[in-house]
């Protein structure tokens, strides 16, 4: 664009641009978005590479909402074209989202627009939208009709899989992968590792965990070390859990010690618990999980010196725990009902029906003399 403005005897445009753009990526690059969104709001015209600098930024910083909203005022305008980049950023927003509805229309605007042509990376981003979103059919569908898929697209799907609790399916993917697609790579490993952890299969998680290694010659990474970790935690092999984390040559972050944390509280095993408790709030101080599951385990023991010496310990951080909250989609709209909050839309509404539900199911217990169910209510 820049080279077209030159040509047509417009230098000082074709600079404004560039100077524009570079100001823009510096921008985009180390996140400021306030920054950056203070340069686009400036631009005197915009064309479909300031869009897509402006949606990747946001993907970026995970900010996916706002994404979306540009994107719905990108195409409002009518003046500029989505094109394949455009949408792969949009893609990505509705798996973060889990906006099923959105992606379906990105899809379909795919079909219909026949400028663009799904090639590898965009059908990769429409297979992990519905992956992520749970459409595990329609994912399965847009793999089948990749006419080249690389190895992320594989990944994908076994990750989409694995994620809803379908570890055979997974497996089959895996292995039809072995033999008519690309080479597994780490992320593979990492992905079929999920699985097993997810669906509990432990033998199977132990066999490809040293196909990784003897097999392909993958030395495996915390990613790797970390499903293991789960995975024999999740099971209640608290000891062997603990022994591989020994092993591992390379220094636990704090998402292992994390997955060990959950695992202690899980299985009641309040020794390890402790151990790994304090040393994760030596790594992160500022997160208020590990010190409310530390907190649970010292009350599950009876410690409650412990459990105040943890809470006082919070309010010198001034830690919070963040309200329950529920979201219902209605009609296109997102509703945020927190934990006793009274500001919400029509809330004697609400607070009528949930009454008179809790009656009907209090009478139902009493109707068929189900004392214990009552008592739950």
């Amino acid at each position: 664009m820049i080279d077209g403005y030159v040509k047509n005897g417009d230098v000082g445009v074709a600079r404004l641009l560039f100077d524009e753009m570079s100001e823009r990526d510096m921008y985009a690059r180390i996140e400021d978005v306030l920054a950056a969104q203070k340069v686009f709001d400036q631009m005197p015209y915009w064309n479909v590479v300031s869009w897509n600098t402006r949606l990747a930024l946001y993907v970026r910083i995970k900010d996916y909402k706002e994404c979306l909203r540009v994107f719905d005022r990108m195409i409002s305008g009518g003046e500029t074209s989505p094109n394949e980049t455009t949408l792969i950023s949009v893609l990505t927003a509705c798996a973060g989202l889990g906006k099923l509805d959105r992606g379906k229309w990105v899809h379909s605007y795919i079909r219909e627009n026949g400028k663009i042509r799904p090639e590898v990376l965009l059908s990769t981003s429409l297979l992990t939208m519905y992956a992520k979103c749970g459409a595990m059919d329609s994912a399965r569908e847009v793999f089948d009709e990749m006419p080249e898929r690389s190895v992320v697209s594989w990944n994908s799907l076994i990750m989409g899989y694995g994620m809803h609790g379908q570890g055979e399916k997974a497996l089959e993917i895996f292995l039809e992968m072995e033999k008519r697609g690309p080479t597994p790579n780490d992320a593979t490993f990492v992905c079929i590792l999920s699985a097993c952890t997810h669906a509990g299969m432990v033998l199977e998680c132990w066999w490809y965990y040293d196909v990784m290694h003897r097999v392909y010659q993958i030395e495996p990474k915390v990613e790797h070390y970390g499903c293991m970790v789960d995975l024999l935690g999740r099971a209640g092999l608290m000891k062997d859990s603990e022994e591989l984390r020994r092993k591992m040559p390379m220094k636990v972050g704090p998402a292992l010690w994390g997955a060990l944390l959950s695992t202690c509280s899980t299985h009641s095993n309040l020794e390890l618990g402790e151990i790994v408790g304090k040393r994760l709030i030596e790594l992160e101080p500022q997160d208020i999980g590990p010190y409310m599951m530390l907190s649970n385990i010292f009350a599950t023991e009876g410690k409650w010196d412990e459990v105040e010496t943890v809470r006082k310990m919070m309010r010198e951080k001034r830690l919070h725990k963040a309200a329950g909250h529920s979201l219902v989609n209605l009609g296109g709209a997102g509703p945020e009902s927190i934990v006793d909050d009274t500001s919400v839309h029509k809330k004697g509404m609400v607070y009528s029906m949930l009454s008179e539900m809790g009656t009907q199911m209090k009478q139902s217990c009493r109707d068929y003399g189900e004392r214990e169910n009552y008592k739950a209510l």
